[in-house]
């Protein structure tokens, strides 16, 4: 095979583009060029163009793994499922591992995160938080974790108490709307038994 022609990338001059045979074949950085000694008019191995096309992949797949983290923190399940949309389940297994290595990827510490914002922001409680984390792939034990460090049962009846004040303002409530209210707080995530311990204390 003959590197027949190496262009400078017009959006980005850092990068160039190599033709094989007269036929683009891979895009890499001036860097990389260097590294692997190609040229204009040389000839490149099977061996050298596989192994590059390889290491090209799996940079690719570094750079989106690192853009989809850039935003928020992500359980490791999403960010397989992202990588899965472009890359095979070796390259995918490989960016993983790495990122998991380095401490970009960590389920303990997502769970955490994202149960303190659905807690404090969205108003959820631990039913639904768990179940969210479920859906993100997240396991049992990390959500125990996160929930037991975060939940209190006097700040689960301020919320409750705080969201259907916002809700009734107060106005005495007859079953129809204690059963609507309850299963609104339901939705929420809330405990039955936490849910109902507000509404008999608070709204008779």
């Amino acid at each position: 095979m003959l590197i027949t022609d190496i262009k400078v990338q017009s959006r980005d001059k850092s990068r160039v583009s190599v033709y094989i045979d007269n036929k683009f074949a891979f895009g890499m950085s001036e860097a990389d060029r260097l590294f692997y000694k190609l040229e204009k008019g040389k000839e490149i191995t099977q061996e050298k163009y596989d192994e590059i096309i390889n290491e090209n992949i799996y940079s690719k797949a570094k750079d989106k793994a690192a853009k989809f983290l850039s935003y928020r923190m992500r359980s490791e399940k999403e960010l397989r499922d992202k990588l899965r949309e472009d890359f095979g389940e070796e390259v995918t297994k490989k960016v993983i591992e790495l990122f998991k290595r380095y401490g970009y990827i960590n389920d303990t510490e997502f769970a955490l995160a994202f149960a303190k914002d659905c807690i404090n922001i969205k108003k959820w409680g631990g039913l639904r938080i768990r179940r969210e984390l479920r859906l993100k792939g997240v396991s049992d034990s990390d959500v125990d974790t996160a929930l037991a460090s975060l939940e209190n049962t006097e700040d689960t009846y301020n919320t409750i108490k705080a969201l259907l004040d916002r809700r009734i303002k107060n106005k005495p409530m007859d079953i129809k709307e204690k059963q609507k209210q309850f299963n609104y707080l339901l939705g929420r995530g809330f405990r039955p038994d936490d849910i109902k311990e507000v509404l008999n204390k608070y709204f008779i």
